[in-house]
């Protein structure tokens, strides 16, 4: 998966056309955007996949792949798209803010979680 993929989903998200908002503008926009989401997103990752990558130290072009687990695509995507509506459409960006913020919570809810005893630390 691509970059590019993340962007054509929010760009789909920000319009009602099925081929979203293209232009360069929020193509322009999104690499740093994209950056910031899978710096914030990272944690989630190595949760979901045991392991710690090495992330880019920044994004030169939608092109490059995406590099967290396919399971947060669709979360990056939504705080790409609310990231990109905030300066046009505040309606719209509160609203994908809030779906962002479902996707992560159930993303997270879905994780393995793990059992362990209770530690005194006033014995």
């Amino acid at each position: 998966m691509l970059l590019s993929d993340i962007y054509e989903t929010a760009a789909a998200l920000l319009t009602e056309l099925p081929d979203g908002a293209d232009n360069a503008d929020l193509r322009a926009r999104s690499v740093g955007i994209l950056y910031q989401a899978v710096c914030e997103l990272a944690p989630l990752d190595g949760d979901a996949t045991g392991a710690v990558n090495g992330y880019p130290e920044k994004f030169v072009s939608l092109d490059e792949p995406f590099p967290l687990c396919d399971g947060l695509a669709h979360v990056c995507a939504y705080k790409l798209a609310y990231l990109l509506a905030a300066d046009e459409n505040t309606v719209l960006y509160s609203v994908l803010r809030a779906e962002y913020e479902n996707a992560r919570r159930a993303y997270i809810a879905s994780l393995p979680a793990a059992i362990s005893g209770t530690v005194s630390v006033y014995g």
